[in-house]
């Protein structure tokens, strides 16, 4: 009986993938002093070819530097600015405080809204936000990549979710993109993503690159 299909990928696990002289490591998060990001530190400084990099991700869950980076890429990005007060609506904000995660992020639509927003995301005007002003139409809507490859999207974000995986060279990551009026997707932020949250063909996919290429778990 094959019973690895239950097994993986589990909660709150990290998979390191090792191929020829190079690692890829595989977690649902991979933020500043997490363990990951220490992991990823570890082997850099082994002398270890690691992906993603600690710059990468230090870069991706940052959204101002992930959308500039992003853009260099060729990439289609939302404008954004960084404020401490004034909002233009409709927006998308973004915390940039340290325990701000781009997962969290925040559609207001009118002043009262957004005041509440502001207040809570900057605690109470100590730190900046983010926003991207987006027209009364846009349409927020999110991917998963896993290696780059997305399941169940349009061809439009397939070919941006590899883009953001040459770039950035997250295994897995949620994108967040704004569908404009014209229907060209704009990235948003790249944000974290449980395996919880994953589709069953998702789950699938991570599954048989874990079950060819793992080495450990950690």
């Amino acid at each position: 009986m094959n019973q690895r299909r239950d097994q993986i990928p589990k909660k709150d696990i990290m998979y390191t993938l090792v191929e020829d002289d190079s690692q890829y490591i595989v977690n649902e998060s991979y933020f500043y002093k997490t363990e990951p990001y220490y992991a990823i530190v570890k082997s850099e400084n082994e002398g270890i070819i690691t992906t993603p990099s600690s710059r990468d991700v230090l870069d991706a869950y940052i959204v101002p530097i992930c959308l500039e980076k992003a853009k260099l890429a060729g990439i289609s990005v939302c404008d954004w600015t960084v404020s401490y007060q004034f909002v233009p609506l409709p927006a998308i904000i973004y915390g940039l405080n340290y325990f701000s995660t781009p997962s969290e992020y925040f559609l207001v639509n009118d002043h009262d809204e957004a005041k509440k927003v502001v207040k809570h995301i900057t605690n109470h005007g100590r730190y900046p936000f983010c926003y991207q002003k987006i027209a009364d139409t846009s349409a927020v809507t999110r991917c998963v990549s896993i290696f780059g490859r997305s399941l169940n999207c349009c061809e439009e974000v397939a070919e941006i979710a590899e883009k953001i995986y040459q770039v950035f060279k997250l295994p897995l990551v949620e994108i967040v993109m704004v569908k404009d009026n014209s229907g060209t997707y704009n990235l948003s932020s790249l944000a974290p993503v449980k395996y919880s949250q994953l589709s069953k063909e998702e789950k699938e996919m991570l599954q048989d690159l874990l079950d060819k290429r793992v080495k450990r778990f950690e």
